[in-house]
């Protein structure tokens, strides 16, 4: 075979081979797994965006208040001795006339007939004791009316004092009465002093009711006062007053009244 002829053998062979590439790459079906075919992924759902919640800040709370009594006050040194000396838990204040013989102590039990009959030994006794209403607070000493009470006794002792403001120049001469309570001194300034029966309810220890009833009581006190000292009263003020028999065993009273000095 000539040269010529060769060659013209390996064109035609590469020229069918091209072709038959050709044809085979047309013809191929790809066959994909299975396990590769997806579902269509669904529509993604657009959220609406949501605001930050605003976060609740607790106002600090304060801790709970604590109720705490006051204190109880301290007795008088000469309430605590008065009771040490008689040994007398109901001794409650000391009363004193400067210029008079009236100084003594005051007890107080649960009504007003035990300390006209014993002493403060709890003995017995026609002088009795000087005691404070049993519906008065001396501890508290918040009462429109303190009331105290003394025998008028013949020897001078008690309250037999008091029939001497009959006398006008005493009367100005003793001006202010001293009561020591369980807590407190105080100072009473005297307004009025009258007798009178057991007709005229003096023995009023409070007018929670009626403050105009009350200042109507005062005006009464100092309308019926021997002697006039000009004080101004109000329904404000705070009383005290002494009370003893004009005679005994008569329904005769002698009254002396005092206004608390504030």
């Amino acid at each position: 075979m000539s040269k010529t002829i060769k060659v013209v053998c390996v064109v035609l062979f590469l020229i069918a081979a091209v072709v038959l590439v050709v044809q085979y790459r047309n013809s191929r079906v790809v066959v994909v797994p299975e396990a590769a075919v997806r579902e269509p992924r669904p529509p993604i759902e657009v959220l609406p965006i949501m605001e930050e919640p605003t976060p609740v800040v607790e106002e600090p709370t304060a801790p709970p208040t604590e109720v705490v009594d006051p204190p109880t006050p301290q007795l008088l040194p000469r309430i605590v001795a008065l009771r040490e000396t008689y040994e007398n838990p109901d001794i409650v204040g000391f009363i004193e006339i400067p210029g008079t013989a009236i100084a003594y102590p005051v007890a107080q039990t649960g009504n007003n007939v035990f300390y006209l009959y014993h002493d403060l030994h709890w003995s017995p006794s026609n002088a009795g004791s000087i005691f404070l209403d049993y519906e008065n607070d001396l501890y508290r000493l918040a009462d429109d009316n303190t009331i105290i009470y003394g025998h008028n006794m013949r020897n001078g002792s008690m309250f037999h004092n008091i029939r001497f403001f009959h006398d006008e120049d005493f009367f100005r001469a003793h001006t202010y009465i001293l009561l020591d309570t369980p807590y407190r001194e105080t100072v009473w300034d005297i307004f009025a002093f009258f007798p009178t029966t057991i007709a005229f309810d003096y023995l009023i220890t409070n007018f929670h009711q009626s403050r105009d009833a009350y200042y109507d009581f005062l005006m009464e006190l100092q309308r019926r006062s021997r002697f006039e000292t000009g004080m101004t009263l109000s329904a404000q003020d705070q009383i005290l007053i002494l009370s003893t028999c004009a005679a005994i065993g008569g329904d005769n009273r002698y009254v002396l009244v005092a206004r608390l000095r504030v």
